[in-house]
């Protein structure tokens, strides 16, 4: 009779467990004894498809485990299991609990018992580590082991600076200013930082809440590791910020931007206005340009996009020109419109009124009301709009500002005002403003 032994636990932190188990099953006479590190939840395990294969071709005899919920944590999951081990005559034997067989109305029941205890077994200490997990989070405690650059877990499993990373994870950020891009920053760091990640994981680095004094719970694993990060849940003001949220949001819009993507090279000009602005509205790749027959086309050339988007040239453009035209009208109005008051300066001039009523039944208060007045004028200090601007709101008014400039000037002048244009499939465009 060939027995065979079954031995699983679910994380790395219970090797020690699986070790016990193996040694128990080969001493009840188990060869082989098929072993692996897998939740019990998960129905799919190698090694568990590879002891049912084993048992359909008429290879085993019986199957030993140490405990019934070694079979899984799934109730009727682990119910099918049995009932197939019993149809192909394969007798199940719990070292910890004796035969398992669901032939016979009793057998049934108590298999049935079992696995069903198992199930609740895991489904009320999996409860009892998302109510840990809530409790933790509202404690602003990091619950991954591994703490990004940086920082450090203190006693209170709080994040702070780690002394020695601290001061290298700033000259980051200044070398992501400076240079403008994640992959010229991981370039040049095994020169000076003991961190040397790849510029993708830089990235995923410095979109991480956390560097903000964040800390984010639930990542979002669809989303992917770029800037389409989401996470389910994000704390705010947990820690001590490598960066603030306002510098964060201008150095990501500094890093977004198109780089050299419309040039053959650093020294050249630019060969199209368009390049690297139009994205395809299906994957979100950028469009590349073609011409054929005396017209330029734009289309998504990707090889996992299903919609292949494509426009024109001369249908997109006029498009971009008028989101230009129409940002630069509105800064036009806004330029000619009085500045606001300053909410410091309007709770001033309440004080003043209430002052002015009292220094009229009271005349040794006319010093402080003059005082008063002179603060206000003092305080009212913002300029009005300089010619400059309003001629240059003006002058990119007119559609023809942008229709006769360079490749070059085009691409400058629709990169400040736009961030992308998503393109359909049908042609349709869609521009997306910046927002300042």
């Amino acid at each position: 009779m060939r027995r065979i032994g079954y031995a699983r636990c679910s994380t790395d932190e219970q090797a020690d467990a699986l070790v016990a188990q193996v040694a128990r099953l080969t001493s009840a006479g188990c060869d082989p004894v098929v072993q692996e590190l897998q939740s019990g939840k998960d129905n799919d395990r190698p090694g568990l498809l590879e002891v049912m294969a084993m048992v359909g071709r008429g290879q085993v005899d019986e199957l030993v485990i140490t405990r019934a919920d070694r079979l899984g944590r799934d109730a009727a999951f682990a119910d099918q299991l049995i009932a197939t081990c019993a149809l192909a005559k394969v007798t199940i034997t719990a070292l910890d609990g004796g035969t398992i067989e669901a032939a016979t109305p009793t057998g049934f029941m108590q298999a049935r018992l079992m696995t069903t205890l198992a199930e609740v077994e895991s489904r009320m200490l999996s409860q009892r580590v998302k109510r840990n997990f809530e409790q933790y989070r509202l404690q602003g405690r990091h619950l991954r082991r591994r703490k990004p650059f940086g920082y450090r877990g203190n006693d209170d499993h709080r994040l702070e600076p780690d002394p020695e990373q601290w001061p290298q994870a700033l000259r980051i950020i200044d070398e992501l200013r400076r240079v403008g891009s994640f992959a010229g920053v991981a370039r040049d760091l095994p020169s000076w930082c003991s961190w040397t990640p790849a510029g993708t994981n830089l990235q995923s680095w410095f979109v991480n809440p956390v560097i903000r004094g964040h800390i984010g719970h639930n990542f979002d694993k669809t989303s992917g590791k770029g800037w389409k990060t989401r996470w389910g849940q994000i704390l705010f003001d947990q820690h001590e910020p490598l960066i603030s949220e306002s510098d964060w949001q201008e150095l990501a819009q500094h890093l977004q931007r198109t780089r050299n993507r419309f040039s053959d090279g650093p020294q050249r000009e630019a060969r199209h206005g368009l390049t690297g602005l139009l994205v395809c509205d299906c994957c979100g790749h950028r469009l590349r340009r073609n011409s054929s027959n005396g017209v330029a086309w734009w289309r998504c050339r990707h090889r996992t996009c299903t919609a292949h988007a494509g426009i024109k040239e001369r249908d997109v453009l006029p498009l971009v020109i008028d989101a230009c035209v129409g940002a630069a009208t509105k800064l036009a109005a806004a330029a000619a419109m009085p500045a606001d008051e300053d909410p410091a300066v309007a709770a001033k001039r309440k004080d003043l009124e209430q002052l002015v009523g009292l220094a009229q039944r009271n005349a040794s208060l006319e010093p402080a009301v003059v005082a008063l007045r002179q603060e206000i004028d003092s305080m009212v200090s913002r300029p009005r709009p300089s010619p400059d601007i309003t001629i240059l709101a003006a002058m990119a008014s007119d559609p023809a500002f942008f229709s006769g400039a360079s490749p070059e000037e085009q691409r400058a002048l629709f990169g400040l005002v736009l961030s992308s244009v998503a393109v359909a499939r049908g042609g349709g465009a869609r521009a997306q403003l910046r927002s300042w």
